[in-house]
């Protein structure tokens, strides 16, 4: 249960890793911090992991948030894009800040805020590694059924679902829904299509895992049960094939990060 907690955590912070800068990764010197953070050690007896996310000027709050987990939402990485001590799992934190007021807040901005919190208060230092690891490719198959979307500019972030079994939005990129995949699998999903553009994307299967069905059930998710697979879905609605393999893959490697923070 907390595992999934935090898998959709951090499927909520995504930001890409590009726009960060090799300044703003050793100083910390990104324009975004929050307006004032206080950091203390969790309850041992607490049992859920969760977040909150105010307006511009309210409140952010991590409660009992493992201290790999405010890596990887700084990161938007999954566990298999960070190298890090294994102690940061048992390390286990509590956030309460202030967002600042004159700012809109997205969730690239929250990101941006916790690197420079994890840099400032934890000692925060890494680097960048490219890497083969175990993954797919996404390649079209016998013949794509994607077709090119109508819409000319980039929908917002309400334009996209999301679901236990559900990846859909309007004029998407296939890396982005490589991206989307790779959370579904738990392993990094690369665009090897070299298809450019956007595309309309409605994509629903039958989770195979029991977490994953009990939850679209619970959601009341309409035929579930005459769902194809993940991998089956892919090839039957989209076109596109999912081949197992090794990958490149950008690595977060963490160099050094403090057992405790700084006093607030």
């Amino acid at each position: 249960m907390r595992q999934g907690i935090c898998r959709c955590l951090v499927a909520l912070f995504a930001v890409a890793i590009a726009s960060v800068s090799p300044a703003q990764q050793q100083q910390g010197t990104g324009p975004l911090r929050f307006e004032v953070a206080a950091i203390r050690p969790s309850n041992p007896q607490d049992v859920n992991s969760w977040s909150s996310t105010g307006p511009p000027g309210g409140a952010f709050r991590l409660v009992n948030m493992p201290l790999k987990q405010w890596v990887e939402m700084a990161f938007s990485v999954s566990d298999y894009g960070l190298k890090s001590p294994g102690w940061l799992e048992g390390a286990r934190f509590n956030l309460d800040a202030k967002l600042p007021v004159a700012k809109s807040i997205d969730q690239e901005s929250v990101s941006e805020m916790l690197r420079s919190l994890l840099i400032e208060r934890f000692a925060l230092k890494w680097h960048v590694e490219r890497q083969d690891v175990s993954g797919y490719e996404l390649i079209i198959g016998k013949k794509l059924l994607l077709k090119p979307s109508d819409v000319k500019d980039h929908p917002q972030k309400g334009g996209r679902s999301r679901g236990p079994a559900l990846i859909g939005g309007r004029n998407m990129p296939i890396s982005e829904l490589a991206v989307a995949l790779g959370e579904v699998l738990g392993r990094p999903v690369v665009d090897a299509t070299h298809l450019s553009g956007g595309f309309d994307v409605n994509l629903r299967w039958r989770p195979d895992d029991a977490a994953g069905l009990a939850d679209a059930q619970r959601r009341r998710m309409p035929d579930l049960e005459n769902l194809p697979s993940l991998f089956t879905a892919v090839q039957e609605e989209l076109g596109l094939r999912l081949q197992r393999g090794r990958v490149p893959f950008d690595i977060i490697v963490i160099d050094n990060i403090d057992r405790q923070p700084t006093e607030n």
